[in-house]
């Protein structure tokens, strides 16, 4: 994700982005996955949680 992608979210994926840990939106900018919707920020979220299950610092 770039930080044109931020700009490309629609509203409702955007406001969800804001509300995520900082750890986890620099982990998002990071990932270089483009995603535009709040589904595809969620199930992103889901993944992250349970590869890393409670070791993960948000």
């Amino acid at each position: 994700m770039q930080k044109k992608d931020l700009e490309e979210m629609d509203p409702e994926a955007r406001r969800y982005f804001d509300t995520l840990p900082a750890s986890l939106r620099e982990q998002l900018m990071q990932s270089g996955v483009k995603m535009t919707t709040r589904e595809q920020l969620e199930s992103y979220c889901v993944n992250v949680l349970r590869q890393h299950g409670n070791g993960i610092r948000l």
